[in-house]
């Protein structure tokens, strides 16, 4: 069976980075808006400052923490694809009659 890739370790990560990358781009975004509006440096900072703030409660919200957790231990999702027929497989063993050319259900004469 195959598990996951990544550990846990490397999931909540990952996690981490996307949340602070998606702040300091609301940040960024807020602190460029105002300067090409015209204001002076120390408004411009305080707007990336309080940009990146409202950025990492909009991470914190849309993207959250339980998204790193693994489903493959703590969930039962019911049997693997195809499992149904395996059952029945081994159900019949074989002593079922099957078709076959000289029995003359696949093939009919056309004389």
């Amino acid at each position: 069976m195959v598990g996951p890739s990544m550990t846990d370790a490397d999931r909540r990560r990952f996690l981490r980075y996307t949340q602070v990358g998606f702040a300091l781009l609301i940040g960024v975004s807020m602190g460029l808006v105002t300067m090409y509006g015209g204001a002076d440096l120390l408004t411009v900072a305080g707007m990336f400052v309080g940009g990146t703030v409202i950025g990492g409660g909009l991470a914190w919200y849309i993207i959250p923490e339980s998204i790193a957790e693994t489903p493959y231990e703590s969930v039962d999702r019911g049997p693997k694809p195809g499992a149904k027929m395996k059952q029945q497989r081994q159900e019949n063993d074989g002593s079922g009659q099957r078709a076959s050319e000289d029995d003359g259900r696949l093939s009919q004469n056309r004389d």
